[in-house]
């Protein structure tokens, strides 16, 4: 198979796709949202197949996956800090790139685990997208007083495309929670969740954000249930309204939206789409809206917005 057949197949594949959503309820959503991942993924085998990039650099992955073991041995086989843990992982499908992602945001992810005081096993999983630990901690006050050092590491992981977040829930045991801290690295350069904003009959804008909003979709009833947090509506005319609590929507506007939410450990935060995207196979960083693009089609430009800075945190 050649890599243009393929790219068509694919891109047919996502286009099918996108319909299904326009026209499904959005119970549906996630299930299209797991097929748009997991065609992402045959495409992603496939680049790497045709440019014979897994074989090439094997013997480099298994020398940093060890790296990357001693690494998580020595933090969480501290017995004064950790009674005990265990490390899963599944590192045979991470590139160079992403190998030198994941060493430079380490450090940054494992000084968020040092706030917190663990009581039992810590349980730490990783694959090629996100590093996931998981333990009861003892809610001692401690998680007030680190927000704002969790602020400023946060907003560093942003700078490197990386979404660290947290689900916390009560134990039957008195002030013992389960913390699950999920730091992302699934943002892919070579994907856009790619949203058409239509400012008027004259005037379209194909918005590009990180492919990594898939991973982020909400209901609307589930994001006003975590009460008021920050929420960034982004209309049609790409103008931004800020809110503290889910502003007032009727049926068919909430039906139509999208509604994406960041439970970030110091402030949850969702954006409100006018409407909803779909994932691309385009370049993040790549922008239409060029010298050339404006010669030709002054009415229609794609743009990519980096999601990290969007949140404006």
């Amino acid at each position: 198979m050649t890599e243009k057949s393929y790219q068509l197949d694919f891109e047919r594949s996502l286009s099918t796709l996108e319909d299904i959503q326009m026209l499904s309820e959005f119970s549906v959503s996630p299930l299209v949202s797991h097929a748009y991942f997991y065609l992402s993924e045959m495409k992603r085998k496939a680049d790497a197949q045709a440019g014979g990039e897994i074989s090439k650099f094997d013997q480099v992955g298994v020398v940093l996956d060890e790296k990357l073991a001693s690494i998580i041995d020595g933090f969480f086989g501290n017995k004064a800090k950790f009674k005990d843990y265990t490390y899963q992982k599944q590192t045979n499908k991470i590139d160079l790139k992403k190998w030198n992602l994941v060493l430079e945001t380490i450090p940054e992810i494992l000084s968020v685990v040092t706030l917190f005081n663990y009581h039992g096993q810590v349980d730490v999983r990783f694959d090629e997208g996100r590093f996931m630990i998981t333990g009861l901690i003892l809610e001692d006050g401690n998680l007030e007083r680190s927000r704002k050092l969790i602020y400023v590491l946060t907003r560093k992981l942003l700078r490197a495309k990386v979404l660290l977040t947290f689900n916390l829930e009560q134990t039957a045991k008195t002030g013992l929670f389960k913390l699950v801290l999920k730091a992302d690295l699934s943002h892919d350069d070579s994907l856009v969740y790619r949203v058409h904003f239509k400012v008027d009959k004259d005037q379209h804008y194909m918005v590009g954000f990180s492919n990594i909003f898939c991973q982020y979709r909400a209901q609307m009833a589930d994001v006003r249930q975590v009460g008021e947090h920050t929420i960034i509506e982004i209309n049609s005319d790409l103008s931004m309204k800020h809110y503290m609590g889910i502003p007032e929507l009727t049926r068919i506007e909430s039906a139509n939206k999208e509604i994406l939410h960041f439970p970030f450990l110091f402030r949850p935060v969702s954006i409100i789409l006018p409407v909803k995207g779909n994932l691309v196979t385009q370049a993040f960083s790549h922008s239409l809206d060029d010298e050339k693009t404006r010669k030709q089609d002054v009415s229609k430009h794609f743009r990519t917005i980096d999601f990290f800075s969007l949140f404006n945190l």
